[in-house]
């Protein structure tokens, strides 16, 4: 390959026939969609047939690294698990930290792409060019943890792990991979790992990664990036707080949803406000490659047990929180500890229960429908047995399992109370307060996702702009450039955060250009993200997907936040027109033939 910071190739393994072998990267591939989220969208475009059952054989697990991963770039540890997705049916990548990422480019592969469907239980061996399929009969049935730790001692020092639950398992569509407690959430890519019976894949490294730049210059560039991160005042305070740094300054401004986004905001957060969570750290973590140390250790007592665990972030801390009326800390660290064990999706889960809690609130639901447990708002008490439940998808738990659109779906009412666009639970930010948010969730390819275009930053933060935060004046322009931008983050792949550390569209395309010898500008990072974007827009397009589509729940045109003292509601429908225009759409939200052209596409 003539670029630096890829090894130049693919792992292929079929389950079917168990065939491994390799797919040489392609040049051109690097140069169009550089890596991680890119790569992804090309390997399933090309790759999937429309209108494939995404539990069926035909769906196709691709592991992904960027160029970044595994270099000095700073944040770059992370890696791209994308699938048609089991959820939402549109395409869907999840973007993964830990150590996994660069180790994977250590045994010498991009990425992974995995076909077929195995007769029986499996683990992928990788250890660097041995790749072997082992039996995973004697894990399949745990949780997370317990096959993680049973492989780790099975297999020896030096390999980094991953495995789905029995949420996976059991075909969930809300179910996550996890590496450790890193997970690959959203969109339900552990059930087309379950559907493949691959249980778990192991990676072992020993080798380095060529970069496209003279050594003095590729060091002194990742060392600029490195002490741009450092000297940012919000480091520290990731470090402190992790993520969970904004609850309260969001709060604050009415802007974190409320039981079910019925409101945005909370009357109380002290019991999970940051200072409150940090009593509770045992150490601080990071992943593979960063100065930021945002994760952390924690340790608690519930109910006479005590238990150790990742921190919370911002997401499931809402989600199983304050969007289920409580804010009983131990309760909620409890719940995404099971969710991580479990292997199910904080966000999916928190939003399903939600919706089942409205349900009970309106008398749609009662406890003879959900197997005697109360379902109230405020009920901490119910987390537990109810994601239980859920990975098992026994009961109830059979409902909420298929995300809050397939619930009410099942139950036949109530579809109006699921907080989602395209299947996909919303997440941590009220989209009356921050309308940016809001246009990127009904726009984004994979459902209403925060991290496609974090528009916070430009309408609360200052860090991109200065815009009104409840008016839609300048969103279609601000979102579509920043839902192009976000996919370069996500193909190199670097951590989102940096966004709020100084790391701005020149140093993006500073870090495409370091790995991989490429002359690439400013201009560039646009173009490749609106190609990334295009190109998952008519994977979508392809699944059916059309202009109507691309919405709210109509809570949010309809309803003001009881909490907002100027009852401000929100209609993305009155700006779809331009922002199709900003994206070279025609009207129904089809790419021009004109923009197919510009793009290679």
């Amino acid at each position: 390959m003539k670029y630096g910071g890829y090894t130049g190739k693919f792992l292929t393994v079929d389950l079917s026939t168990g065939a491994i072998a390799t797919w040489d990267t392609p040049d051109e591939m690097a140069e169009q969609y550089l890596g991680g989220r890119g790569f992804i969208a090309k390997i399933l475009y090309d790759r999937l047939a429309p209108k494939i059952d995404p539990l069926g054989p035909e769906n196709v697990i691709v592991f992904a690294t960027g160029p970044a991963t595994g270099t000095l770039v700073p944040t770059a540890g992370r890696i791209s698990i994308g699938a048609k997705s089991p959820l939402t049916g549109t395409i869907s990548a999840s973007y993964m930290g830990g150590h996994f990422g660069g180790t994977l480019k250590y045994a010498g592969y991009d990425g992974i792409i995995i076909t077929g469907v195995s007769p029986k239980p499996v683990t992928l061996v990788i250890d660097d060019d041995e790749v072997t399929l082992r039996d995973a009969a004697g894990i399949w049935g745990k949780d997370t943890k317990e096959a993680q730790d049973i492989l780790r001692e099975e297999l020896g020092e030096g390999f980094e792990l991953g495995a789905i639950g029995p949420a996976g398992e059991n075909l969930s569509p809300i179910s996550t991979f996890m590496h450790v407690q890193r997970a690959a959430g959203r969109g339900g890519v552990g059930a087309v790992f379950g559907s493949k019976k691959l249980k778990a894949v192991a990676v072992r490294g020993t080798g380095g990664i060529t970069v496209g730049t003279p050594a003095d210059e590729f060091i002194a560039g990742c060392r600029e990036m490195h002490d741009i991160i450092m000297a940012n005042p919000v480091r520290p305070a990731f470090r402190f707080a992790g993520t969970t740094g904004m609850l309260p300054v969001v709060n604050s401004i009415c802007g974190l949803p409320y039981m079910n986004h019925q409101d945005d905001q909370v009357p109380d957060v002290q019991p999970i406000h940051n200072e409150t969570i940090y009593k509770y750290v045992n150490k601080i973590e990071s992943c593979a490659g960063c100065n930021v140390f945002c994760g952390a250790v924690v340790e608690f007592d519930r109910n006479g047990e005590h238990y150790r665990t990742e921190r919370l972030d911002h997401e499931s801390t809402w989600a199983l929180g304050p969007n289920c009326g409580t804010v009983d800390l131990p309760a909620i660290m409890e719940a995404n500890m099971l969710c991580d064990y479990l292997g199910l999706d904080t966000m999916s889960s928190g939003g399903a229960i939600s919706w089942a809690m409205e349900m009970t609130q309106r008398g749609l639901l009662t406890k003879e429908d959900t197997d005697g447990l109360d379902f109230s708002f405020g009920n901490a008490d119910v987390l537990a047995p109810a994601l239980r439940k859920m990975a098992a998808r026994e009961g109830f738990g059979d409902t909420l399992a298929l995300g809050s659109r397939g619930a009410a779906r099942k139950v036949g009412k109530g579809e109006e109370y699921a907080m989602q666009v395209k299947g996909l639970e919303m997440s941590a930010y009220a989209v009356r307060a921050f309308t940016g948010m809001g246009l990127s969730f009904a726009t984004t390819s994979r459902g209403a996702d925060h991290n496609k275009a974090f528009t916070v930053a430009a309408e609360f933060l200052g860090v991109l702009g200065n815009y009104d935060r409840f008016s839609l004046e300048g969103k279609a322009h601000l979102v579509k450039m920043m839902q192009d931008s976000t996919a370069i983050i996500d193909s190199l792949i670097m951590c989102m955060f940096t966004v709020d550390l100084g790391i701005g569209i020149d140093l993006y395309a500073k870090c495409a250009a370091l790995p991989t010898g490429m002359k690439f500008t400013e201009e560039d990072v646009y173009t490749v993200g609106e190609r990334i974007n295009t190109l998952e827009r008519l994977f979508n397009m392809n699944e059916g997907f059309t202009r109507a589509d691309d919405n709210l729940p109509a809570r949010f045109a309809e309803e003001a936040a009881p909490s907002d003292p100027d009852k401000h509601k929100l209609d993305v429908t009155s700006v779809m027109d331009e922002y199709y225009e900003e994206r070279e759409y025609n009207a129904e939200g089809v790419p021009t033939p004109a923009l197919l052209a510009r793009l290679g596409l």
